[in-house]
């Protein structure tokens, strides 16, 4: 579940940063603190974001009828 958390929070926090830091740009706010902020806001933001996403996946055993065909090419 770790590999999934940090794949989905790297999207998360991406789009939800730049989202910030294009807020603040229209706001008026060019300092290099402001797009930190915004930054380190994305960040913050993210980690719940990524909780929820987590929780709406299903983590149950997968269902046979959809599993991966086996390969019998190797057999004589």
């Amino acid at each position: 579940m770790l590999h999934f958390a940090f794949a989905i929070y790297s999207i998360v926090f991406s789009t939800l940063s730049g989202a910030l830091a294009v807020a603040v740009i229209v706001m008026g706010y060019f300092s290099w603190t402001s797009m930190i902020a915004s930054l380190i806001v994305g960040a913050l933001i993210s980690l719940p974001a990524t909780y929820a996403v987590l929780k709406q996946m299903d983590w149950r055993k997968p269902d046979e009828k959809h599993a991966a065909k086996k390969d019998w090419w190797y057999i004589r």
